[in-house]
C-alpha cells in the first residue's frame, strides 16, 4: 500500500455529502407521547453540543411539538438524526437513548465523541435496522454486543484511517466473523478505516459465511491483505465494492466480472498488479471504476462495448500504457474520466466529441500526441487537465466557448503554438486558465476587453509571447495569481499599474524584456493587502520598490538580475523567502533585533557584498552568500545556532582561516560549498559524515584527507581539488556508497589507484588528474563496475602499463546515452532551489569551467602518465564518448579502425605518443570532431581528404615525418610496389632540404654549361643543332 490518504478523502468527502443530505431530509415530526418527549429532553440535557452550530438539537423543547431530526410513528421514536451537530464528550451505557427502545434508525455520524468507545448498550435497541456511527471519533474495540442487532439492514462505523489517527484513537475490530456472524439481514456494510488486520481467506470466509444478502461492502483502509479469496463470489447480490488503501498485493481478479449487478468497483491503493483484465468492462450495470494509485497495474485500455453505463473511470497513477481506444466514444454516459500520471500515449481519439455528460477530463502526466480533439459537444465540462504531454497544434477557438461550464483548464507542458484565442480569456465561467510551458507566441491585443471575467488564476510563463503588455491586463479585477514569466514581452510600465489587482496573492513577472519603474511607491496606495509571494527578477529595476515594507501577508519575494544598488534596508530581512542575487548591492546595512528569526531561504550570490560575514539566520534553511567580497574568518561557533540550515554556501569569496568544526552541529546541513577562498589547515573529519555535498574546491587546505570515515556517510558529492592535500586516499571513503562526484584532482595525493572506489556504484564523476599516484590503471581482481560512470580525469600522475581493457569494457554509460539530465542536488523542502556540480576539464591545452555536468557528457582523460601498449579495441565500443585523450604517453602501435565507431566524439587527442601506421579513413566519418590532435607520432602515408578532415589545419598532424596531405602541404607519390611514399621534397629532414635549395641554382648553372658551352665554342656540334631543330620544324609544319 502506498500511503496515500488522498482517495481516503474523496471516499469521506462523499460520504460527508451523502450524510448530509440524509440529514436535510430527517423529519421533523410530532411525538405526542410524554414519555417520548421525556425520554428526548433528558437526551438533550445529557449531551455536550455546541449551540451556535447545533441546528436539531438546539430547537428540542418541551412547549414544542416539532422535534428536529426525530421521526416518529404512532406517537414513538423510531428514528434519530443527530449527524453533525457538533456533540463532544461521550455517552454512557446508562443513557436515556438506549431507552428509545422502538428505534429502527439511529445516526450520530459526524460528531465528536472524544474516542471514547461504543457503547455496547447499543444492543438494547433490538429493533435497529438502520446504525451510522461514522466519522464521530469513536476509538477503541467495537462492542461484539452489536452482533444481537439481528434485524440491521445498514451498519456504518467508518472513521479516518489510522495512518492519520494517534495509535489510543483507532477504532479496531477484534473478530470480524464475531461482529457479523449473526447479522444475517445486512444489505450494506461501512467499515472504511476500522483497523482490522485480516488475511485475504479470513474476512472473505467471514463475510461470504456471514452476510449473505449484503449489497454494499466498504473496507477501505481497513489493514486487509491478500489475496482476496474467491469465497467472496457468493455474494451474487453485490452492488458496491470498495476495499482501497488495503494491502492485497495481488491481480486484477476476473472473477469480479461475475458480479452481474455490480455497479461500484474501487481499489483504489491496492498494490495490485499484473494486467488489467478486459473483462471488467463487459459488466454492463458497471458505472463506477476506480483502481488508481497501482503503480505496478499494467495493461491497455479494452475496445468498449456499445451503450455502456460507466460514469466514472479513474486510472491514474498506474502503469497501464497504450493508445485510448477510438470505441471509448461509445461511454455516452462518462461523466469522470481521469488517466493522470499512467502510460499513455498517441492521439486523444475524436470521439470524444460524443461524450456529451462529461464534466471531468485529466490526462496529466503522459505521452499524448497530436491535437486536442474538439469538446465542444461536452457542455458540462468544468475541468479539463492536459498538461504533461506533448499536445500539438493550434488551440481552436470556437470549441471553448460553447463549454459555457468550464471552471479549470491547464493546458500547460505541451507544445502548443500559435496565438492564444481570446475566447479564453473572456470566457464567462473560466476561473482558472493555465497554459505555461508551451510555444505560444504572437501577441496579447485587445483580449482582455470583456468586464465579466471569472478569471482567478492565469498563468502564461515559459513561452514566446511578445509585444507589449496590454493595459486591460490590469483589470482582470479578480485574479489572484498572475504568472507572466519567461516571455518576450516588451516595453515599460510604472509598477502602480499593478496596483489595480488588489485580490492579487501572486504575481511573477519575471525574465522578460520590459522594464519596469519602482520610483515614488512609498505611500499606501500601493499597498497590497493579499500579496504573499512577488517575482520581479529580470525585470531591469534600479531601485528596490519601497511599498514592499508595507506588504504584511508578503513572505516570498525575488528580485533577482536587475540593477539595484547601495544598501540592503532593514524592512527586507522579515521575508520567508528572500532572492536578491545578481545585483549590485554592496551592504547589508544594520540588521534588526530579531535579525536570526522568522527567514528560511536567503540568497544574495552575485553582488558586491563586502566586510564580515553577518549574523545568520538560526531557522534558515537555504544561505547563499557566493560571488561576492566578504573578507572575514568563520565564526567559530557558527554551528551552534545554525538549526535547521540545509544549504549553506561562501564560495568566491575572500574568506580565510580554518573552517571551524562547529559548523559541524548544524544538524541538518547537507550541503556545505566553502570553494574558491583562502581557507588553510586541514579539513575537520566530521565534514565526512552527515554532508551530501561538500564542496573545498580551490582553498589552501593541507595536510590529509580525513582517514575515518564512518560507514553512515551519505555523501553524493565530494569536490577537495585546487589544495596542498597530501597523503593517501583513505580506504574508508569506500563508505560512501553513494558518491555520484569525486574530485580529488590537483592536490599532491600519492599512492595506487583507488580499487576500493569499485564499490562506489553510483559513481559518475571521477577526477584524480595532477597528483602523485602510480602503477597500473585497472583492479583486475574486483568483481564490481562502474557502469554510471561518465567522466573520469587521471591525466598528469605517473600511472604506467597498459590501457585497462577490463575498466574500459565496463563502462556502460559510456555505449549509450540512457537519459538526459544533469548533476546536482534538490531539496524535497525547497523545489525550485538546487545546487549544481561544477567542474573544469581540458580540451587542447584549453581549460574549461563545465558550469552544468550533463549526464549525456562523457570524458576519458589518461593523458601526461606513462602508459605503453597498444590502444585496445575495447575503446571503439564506447559510443557515447564526446571527449578522448591520450595524449602524452608511450603508446604504440596503429590507431584501431574501430575508433570510427564514436559517433559522438567531439574531441580526440592521440598526441606525443609512438603511434605508427596509417590514420584510418573511418575517422573522416566522425561528423562531431571539432578538436582533433594526432601530433607527435610516428604515423606514415596520406592524411583523410573528407568529412571533418578538411576543416583540421596542420598543426593537428605535424610531428609525423613521413606523414602527407593537403593539410601539411606534402604530396605523396606512389611506389613501384603500390605504397605512398612521400617525394623527395618532403622526405627530407631541415638540413637535407637547405641543401636541397641551395642545389638547385649551383645545378642549373653546372647545366647550363655543360650544355651551352660547346655549342658557343664547337664550330660542328652548333651546325649538327642547327639542322636538327630546322628537321622538326619542316615536319610539323607540313599540311
Amino acid at each position: 500500500m502506498n500511503g496515500s490518504i488522498v482517495p481516503w478523502l474523496l471516499l469521506a468527502i462523499s460520504t460527508i455529502s451523502i450524510s448530509s443530505d440524509v440529514a436535510m431530509a430527517s423529519a421533523s415530526s410530532q411525538c405526542p407521547g410524554v414519555d417520548q418527549r421525556s425520554l428526548l429532553l433528558e437526551l438533550r440535557n445529557s449531551l455536550i453540543f455546541d449551540t451556535f452550530v447545533s441546528s436539531k438539537l438546539v430547537r428540542w423543547d418541551q412547549s414544542t411539538d416539532s422535534w428536529s431530526g426525530v421521526t416518529c410513528e404512532d406517537g414513538l421514536v423510531v428514528g434519530l438524526d443527530l449527524s453533525e451537530e457538533w456533540i463532544s464528550g461521550g455517552i454512557n451505557d446508562s443513557s436515556s437513548l438506549f431507552k428509545l427502545e422502538f428505534l429502527q434508525s439511529l445516526n450520530l455520524a459526524f460528531n465528536d465523541f472524544n474516542y471514547t468507545a461504543i457503547p455496547s448498550a447499543l444492543a438494547n435497541l433490538s429493533h435497529l435496522a438502520h446504525l451510522n456511527l461514522s466519522y464521530a471519533n469513536f476509538a477503541g474495540y467495537i462492542p461484539t454486543e452489536l452482533s444481537s442487532l439481528t434485524t440491521l439492514r445498514t451498519l456504518d462505523l467508518s472513521c479516518c484511517p489510522y495512518e492519520i489517527r494517534e495509535p489510543m484513537q483507532t477504532l479496531d475490530i477484534h473478530n470480524l466473523r464475531s461482529l457479523i456472524g449473526d447479522l444475517r439481514e445486512l444489505r450494506e456494510l461501512y467499515l472504511d478505516g476500522v483497523v482490522l488486520f485480516t488475511e485475504g481467506s479470513e474476512w472473505c470466509d467471514a463475510l461470504s459465511s456471514s452476510v449473505p444478502k449484503l449489497e454494499v461492502l466498504s473496507m477501505s483502509y481497513c489493514s486487509l491483505s491478500g489475496p482476496i479469496d474467491p469465497c467472496l463470489m457468493s455474494l451474487a447480490n453485490l452492488l458496491v465494492i470498495q476495499l482501497s488503501g488495503n494491502n492485497l498485493s495481488s491481480t486484477v481478479l476476473r472473477f469480479f466480472a461475475n458480479f452481474s449487478s455490480l455497479k461500484t468497483l474501487s481499489l483504489v491503493d491496492c498494490g495490485l498488479q499484473g494486467e488489467l483484465p478486459h473483462e471488467i468492462f463487459q459488466v454492463q450495470t458497471l458505472q463506477i471504476l476506480e483502481l488508481s494509485f497501482n503503480k505496478l497495474l499494467q495493461g491497455c485500455l479494452p475496445e468498449f462495448p456499445e451503450n455502456g453505463s460507466l460514469k466514472t473511470l479513474v486510472l491514474s497513477h498506474t502503469s497501464i500504457s497504450g493508445r485510448l481506444p477510438n470505441s471509448i466514444g461509445n461511454l455516452r454516459n462518462l461523466s469522470r474520466i481521469e488517466l493522470a500520471y499512467s502510460k499513455f500515449h498517441g492521439n486523444i481519439p475524436s470521439s470524444f466529441t460524443n461524450l456529451s455528460r462529461l464534466s471531468y477530463l485529466d490526462f496529466s502526466f503522459n505521452n499524448f500526441t497530436g491535437p486536442i480533439p474538439s469538446l465542444s459537444k461536452c457542455k458540462n465540462l468544468t475541468q479539463v487537465t492536459l498538461s504533461h504531454n506533448s499536445l500539438i497544434g493550434l488551440i481552436d477557438s470556437t470549441q471553448w466557448e460553447s463549454v459555457s461550464s468550464l471552471l479549470i483548464l491547464d493546458l500547460g507542458f505541451n507544445l502548443l503554438e500559435g496565438n492564444i484565442p481570446s475566447s479564453l480569456f473572456t470566457h464567462p465561467s473560466i476561473q482558472e486558465l493555465l497554459l505555461s510551458n508551451n510555444g505560444f507566441s504572437s501577441q496579447l491585443k485587445g483580449v482582455f476587453d470583456a468586464p465579466s471575467h471569472m478569471l482567478q488564476k492565469l498563468d502564461l510563463s515559459n513561452n514566446n509571447i511578445g509585444g507589449e503588455l496590454p493595459k486591460s491586463i490590469w483589470e482582470l479585477r479578480g485574479l489572484c495569481y498572475l504568472s507572466l514569466s519567461s516571455n518576450n514581452f516588451g516595453g515599460s510600465f510604472h509598477i502602480n499599474w499593478v496596483q489595480q489587482l488588489r485580490n492579487l496573492s501572486n504575481l511573477d513577472l519575471s525574465y522578460n524584456r520590459f522594464s519596469i519603474d519602482a520610483t515614488n511607491t512609498a505611500s499606501q496606495a500601493f499597498s497590497f493587502p493579499n500579496l504573499k509571494s512577488l517575482n520581479l527578477a529580470s525585470c531591469q529595476l534600479t531601485t528596490l520598490p519601497q511599498f514592499l515594507a508595507n506588504q504584511s501577508k508578503l513572505s516570498f519575494l525575488d528580485l533577482s538580475n536587475n540593477s539595484i544598488q547601495g544598501t540592503i534596508p532593514r524592512w527586507i530581512w522579515t521575508f520567508m523567502h528572500l532572492n536578491l542575487s545578481s545585483n549590485f548591492f554592496e551592504d547589508m546595512g544594520t540588521p534588526p533585533g530579531n535579525f536570526t528569526c522568522g527567514m528560511k531561504v536567503v540568497d544574495l550570490h552575485s553582488n558586491m557584498l563586502r566586510g564580515k560575514l553577518p549574523p545568520l539566520w538560526s531557522y534558515a534553511s537555504y544561505l547563499d552568500f557566493s560571488s561576492n567580497n566578504f573578507t572575514s574568518v568563520i565564526p567559530d561557533d557558527i554551528g551552534n545556532t545554525l538549526i535547521g540550515l540545509e544549504f549553506f554556501t561562501l564560495s568566491k569569496n575572500n574568506f580565510h582561516g580554518f573552517i571551524p568544526s562547529s559548523i559541524c552541529e548544524a544538524g541538518s546541513l547537507k550541503v556545505l560549498d566553502l570553494s574558491h577562498n583562502h581557507f588553510n589547515g586541514t579539513i575537520p573529519d566530521c565534514l565526512m559524515e552527515s554532508l551530501e555535498v561538500l564542496n573545498l574546491r580551490n582553498n589552501r587546505l593541507n595536510g590529509d584527507i580525513p582517514q575515518n570515515i564512518p560507514g553512515t556517510c551519505s555523501l553524493r558529492t565530494l569536490d577537495i581539488s585546487e589544495n596542498l592535500l597530501q597523503g593517501k586516499i583513505p580506504l574508508s571513503l569506500a563508505s560512501c556508497m553513494s558518491l555520484e562526484f569525486v574530485n580529488i584532482g590537483d592536490n599532491q595525493i600519492h599512492g595506487t589507484f583507488p580499487c576500493h572506489f569499485m564499490a562506489m556504484s553510483y559513481l559518475r564523476v571521477l577526477v584524480l588528474r595532477s597528483n602523485k599516484l602510480h602503477g597500473e590503471i585497472g583492479c583486475p581482481h574486483s568483481h564490481n563496475t562502474w557502469q554510471m560512470l561518465q567522466i573520469i580525469d587521471l591525466s598528469s600522475n605517473d600511472f604506467g602499463g597498459t590501457l585497462p581493457v577490463s575498466l574500459l569494457a565496463s563502462l556502460e554509460a559510456m555505449k549509450a546515452n540512457e537519459d538526459f539530465s544533469h548533476l546536482g542536488y534538490s531539496s524535497m523542502d525547497f523545489s525550485d532551489l538546487s545546487y549544481e556540480v561544477t567542474m573544469s576539464v581540458t580540451l587542447k591545452d584549453l581549460q574549461l569551467e563545465l558550469v552544468k555536468i550533463w549526464t549525456i557528457f562523457t570524458l576519458i582523460d589518461f593523458s601526461s602518465n606513462r602508459l605503453e601498449g597498444p590502444i585496445p579495441n575495447t575503446l571503439g565500443d564506447l559510443q557515447a564518448l564526446y571527449v578522448l585523450n591520450l595524449s602524452h604517453n608511450a603508446i604504440s602501435g596503429s590507431i584501431p579502425p574501430l575508433l570510427g565507431n564514436l559517433h559522438q566524439i567531439e574531441s580526440l587527442d592521440l598526441s606525443m605518443n609512438y603511434l605508427n601506421g596509417t590514420i584510418p579513413p573511418q575517422l573522416a566519418n566522425l561528423d562531431f570532431l571539432s578538436l582533433l590532435n594526432l601530433s607527435n607520432n610516428r604515423l606514415v602515408g596520406n592524411i583523410p581528404t573528407s568529412g571533418q578532415f578538411l576543416t583540421f589545419s596542420g598543426s593537428s598532424f605535424e610531428g609525423n615525418l613521413r606523414l602527407c596531405g593537403l593539410q601539411l602541404n606534402k604530396s605523396c607519390s606512389i611506389t613501384p610496389n603500390g605504397t605512398e611514399e612521400v617525394d623527395a621534397d618532403g622526405d627530407n629532414d631541415d638540413r637535407e632540404k637547405k641543401w636541397f635549395y641551395m642545389g638547385i641554382p649551383l645545378g642549373f648553372v653546372v647545366g647550363f654549361w655543360v650544355f651551352c658551352g660547346p655549342l658557343m665554342f664547337v664550330r660542328s656540334w652548333r651546325f649538327a643543332y642547327y639542322r636538327f631543330w630546322d628537321k622538326v620544324l619542316f615536319i610539323f609544319s607540313r599540311p
